[in-house]
């Protein structure tokens, strides 16, 4: 057994959530925790030296990179800008070999939020008269 303590707004949608995935019945919250810690433990790891490096490379960089590379496609390896490219392929071809870690994105691009309407419909077989 594992007892925690979440912030109370967290709690909220934790168990809004689970009830809609898994209904609600006895154990729902069971079995949405239990796929949160699999998860959880199947995506985080330690970074290496390398990775983290770069990160804090890409963090320092990126608001210079804006003004400077808007809308290129930048290769960041070694802690530094490695290049620019115009298109994905050519970036993601820079470094394949001799990089064990390198982070590839477009400047200015920010990943789209997913986002959830909250309401479903379901469709009904409806007879001839």
């Amino acid at each position: 057994m594992i007892k925690g303590v979440l912030p109370r707004e967290l709690e909220e949608r934790f168990r809004r959530r689970a009830m809609e995935k898994f209904g609600h019945s006895r154990g729902a919250i069971s079995k949405a925790l239990e796929a949160a810690i699999r998860l959880w433990l199947r995506y985080d790891y330690e970074l290496t030296d390398e990775e983290e490096f770069n990160n804090r490379a890409f963090e320092y960089l990126i608001g210079d990179l804006e003004s400077k590379y808007p809308g290129m496609y930048i290769v960041i390896a070694e802690g530094r800008i490695i290049s620019a490219h115009n298109s994905l392929e050519e970036a993601l071809k820079m470094g394949e070999e001799k990089h064990n870690h390198r982070i590839v994105f477009k400047v200015g691009e920010r990943p789209f939020e997913r986002v959830r309407l909250g309401w479903k419909a379901s469709i009904r077989p409806v007879g001839h008269i």
